[in-house]
């Protein structure tokens, strides 16, 4: 936890988690890499081993599935689906948590799929409108538009239903949606 592994201890569990055959196994051997990076502050080398620990060991944790969408939301448009994708694993799982925890972290996840949906309608936008008039183009536009409106809505419910701050998921359904009817309703 204090990112104190030696180069070769890094290197011995890299090849344990290679010839491990046990999921559990490597599981464990990976969070200890994972908590070596975030130790050291190495934001890319951790970025890397969670990737690695979501896609290829176990996507099953909602707290490290929130922290890489987290992670993600901070870079441009290009990780806006991997943003989406990886909040609706942290959803799926999100049983997990309780309390206080339950209701910031579901609150936290709309917010950050809406947001990448709304990134990703901003720039096929913009594209569409200056540089690219195709029908192609007007299609993903129409569909990130979609994917905001729909994102929105279920940010907008939520934060209603648990007595969340709702301003920014209103601003955002209404103008993905065009009419405040439809958010309201």
């Amino acid at each position: 936890m204090l990112g104190q592994l030696r180069a070769g201890q890094v290197k011995c569990i890299e090849g344990r988690i290679g010839s491990e055959g046990a999921q559990t196994a490597k599981d464990k051997l990976s969070r200890v890499l994972i908590a070596n990076a975030e130790g050291r502050g190495d934001k890319v080398e951790w970025e890397r081993l969670v990737k690695r620990h979501l896609e290829d060991i176990d996507r099953s944790d909602p707290d490290m599935c929130f922290k890489y969408a987290t992670q993600l939301s901070r870079g441009g448009s290009g990780r806006a689906p991997g943003v989406i994708r990886w909040a609706d694993y942290a959803l799926d799982n999100k049983s997990r948590w309780s309390g206080t925890t339950y209701t910031k972290r579901v609150y936290d996840l709309y917010r950050l799929k809406t947001e990448a949906a709304n990134k990703l309608w901003t720039e096929a936008e913009e594209v569409y409108a200056t540089k690219e008039h195709t029908e192609e183009n007007e299609a993903k536009a129409a569909k990130w538009r979609g994917q905001t409106k729909d994102f929105a809505r279920e940010w907008l419910d939520y934060a209603k239903a648990s007595g969340q701050d709702t301003k920014s998921a209103m601003a955002i359904c209404v103008s993905a949606a065009g009419q405040r009817a439809f958010c309201e309703g």
